[in-house]
């Protein structure tokens, strides 16, 4: 097929410009993007939901049948929205759930020591905050987090006078 999915749609929206009104091409075609292009299924992105629904309804078959002809294949068309796309994409990037026994067992984690099993107190609040902060948002806040000192220090429950 083609290697640059951009020179697919380009080409696509040059030949369906010909087929339709200006005011037709400019309203439902000219913002379209293309998401994926995966052997026979052409995955487009459209702006509004008022936008996918005229394409699906009323645009369709000519859509499909000029990616067709350009990629001389029978292609499938899905058409979705940017707000949706978005949503999927915050969705791939939730965390890994890493309490599960799999992840456990990739790993050299103990699975006692948990969020659920930590016993906080007076003495070990900013630890344990600083360790929620790390672990809500990886790579962003105290990341990476080192909590360094000799023996006796007391750094599995931290106290503010240790670092005065």
């Amino acid at each position: 097929m083609y290697s640059d999915k951009n020179d697919l749609l380009t080409k696509a929206k040059a030949l369906l410009k010909e087929e339709m009104t200006n005011i037709s091409y400019t309203t439902w075609i000219k913002s379209l993007e293309i998401q994926s292009v995966n052997e026979n299924k052409i995955t487009l992105i459209a702006q509004s939901t008022i936008q996918k629904d005229a394409i699906e309804s009323r645009l369709y078959d000519l859509v499909v049948n000029t990616f067709n002809f350009i990629t001389n294949k029978s292609c499938d068309l899905k058409i979705i929205e940017k707000k949706d796309l978005q949503n999927l994409e915050l969705e791939q990037e939730k965390p890994t759930d890493y309490t599960s026994s799999e992840n456990y067992a990739n790993s050299f984690l103990n699975p006692k020591y948990t969020f659920d099993t930590f016993v906080i107190g007076n003495n070990n609040k900013f630890a344990q905050a600083a360790a929620y902060a790390v672990a809500e948002s990886p790579a962003t806040t105290y990341n990476p987090l080192f909590i360094y000192g000799g023996v006796g220090l007391r750094k599995n429950s931290f106290n503010a006078r240790n670092w005065q």
